[in-house]
């Protein structure tokens, strides 16, 4: 059997990560695999060697025609239902007369609201020439996104609460994310010493890997503040972060004037990521349980919880699965106040967050696996090929 992932991005970005495992792990379970991505393909390289085919969505057509010519059952992998992928997925599906599922990973609808600045409904009352031109290549489009739902044969999902947007009440499936535990192991020695970063022994180091954008720079900002709070009150508390930052109307002097003791790293090699995290002695994934992010799983969370150090995150998505004061530290309104409370907890009681990292640590092996994940994901494309037209049609 054969499945085609029509990914929306680079392949080197962080849910391509996710791509990557999957597409490694079905092959390895018998899958012919291909991932098509944005621009080169070579870039997966920076993520690890493939096992399957990568390329970029221009070979798509040529791919097509050698499927056609293979014969064998296909299905069509759709990595998000934004504009790009869409036409490519629908052009793709009617070349192959395949069926196609879509994969949520994000609230679409929030991410289009927050770069228009405009409401879906108020969108979807504007003519279809407004919304495309209003609708970028990399989110959905006002109303053909909800059409792309509703034709597909299943929708696979990171967190249950995006079945609230299985318009067309499709057949779905949890498709969680896994860690790699032995790259991502507590135990693992670092060729990075805290000196050469200028962290002292006594530094209480936080570890944040990921771009700051336009729908997260509230929370992100937040943090800031958090070890800005910290260090006025004489806290040893110092932020590594890696990555870039794309700031959406937020001036960057706000950030500025509280990143005094951050230290930014800027974008690193993916494969030194586990270098970095072994630095940390604690992981804050900012953030409340709001309409942004209850419906995501940001792909920096197993490895936070892969490294053994105790967690703070939102009481949402895969924090739904942890529990408080045991595996993770839970945050309900993820201002800077409460954040600085959850650091102080630990800072308090070094016990405590010794017993948050073992938890952690306990939870990403036993409930993030690659091999189990991408099986399950397996059954669930065999169960939709196998499923009678009628059912698989909206």
């Amino acid at each position: 059997m054969r499945v085609v992932i029509v990914y929306f991005g680079p392949l080197d970005v962080n849910s391509g990560i996710q791509a990557f495992h999957f597409g490694n792990e079905l092959t390895e379970q018998g899958w012919e695999v291909t991932l098509a991505g944005l621009g080169d393909p070579r870039r997966i390289e920076a993520v690890g060697e493939p096992l399957f085919e990568c390329i970029p969505h221009e070979g798509l057509d040529a791919k097509a025609d050698s499927i056609r010519r293979a014969g064998g059952e296909t299905i069509v992998l759709a990595w998000t239902p934004r504009e790009r992928v869409r036409k490519l997925t629908e052009r793709l599906v009617s070349q192959l007369r395949a069926p196609y599922v879509v994969h949520l990973e994000d609230n679409e609808e929030y991410l289009l609201e927050s770069t228009t600045g405009m409401t879906l409904p108020e969108l979807q009352r504007l003519p279809l020439r407004a919304q495309n031109r209003l609708a970028p290549k990399d989110l959905i489009h006002p109303t053909y996104h909800a059409e792309f739902l509703r034709g597909a044969a299943g929708i696979t999902m990171i967190t249950e609460e995006l079945n609230e947007f299985n318009c067309g009440e499709r057949p779905h499936h949890i498709a969680r994310p896994g860690i790699d535990a032995v790259r991502f192991d507590p135990d693992r020695p670092s060729p990075i010493a805290r000196e050469q970063l200028g962290l002292r022994a006594e530094d209480f180091v936080l570890v944040y890997h990921g771009t700051i954008h336009y729908a997260n720079q509230h929370e992100m900002l937040s943090l800031y503040v958090a070890v800005k709070l910290l260090q006025r009150r004489e806290r040893p508390v110092r932020l590594v972060r890696l990555g870039h930052s794309e700031f959406g109307g937020v001036d960057p002097r706000a950030f500025r004037g509280v990143s005094e003791g951050v230290l930014e790293l800027g974008r690193v090699d993916w494969r030194l990521i586990p270098d970095y995290l072994a630095l940390a002695d604690a992981f804050v994934q900012p953030g409340a349980p709001d309409d942004f992010n209850r419906f995501r799983l940001p792909s920096k969370l197993p490895e936070f919880l892969a490294m053994g150090r105790p967690v703070v995150l939102p009481n949402c998505n895969i924090g739904h699965d942890l529990t408080h004061g045991e595996n993770a530290l839970l945050l309900e309104q993820g201002n800077a106040v409460e954040i600085v409370a959850r650091v102080e907890e630990m800072l308090a009681d070094r016990a405590l967050a010794e017993r948050l990292g073992q938890g952690a640590r306990r939870f990403a092996v036993e409930q993030l696996s690659w091999p189990a994940n991408a099986a399950a994901l397996g059954d669930f494309f065999r169960e939709t090929m196998a499923a009678p037209p009628a059912r698989r049609a909206a």
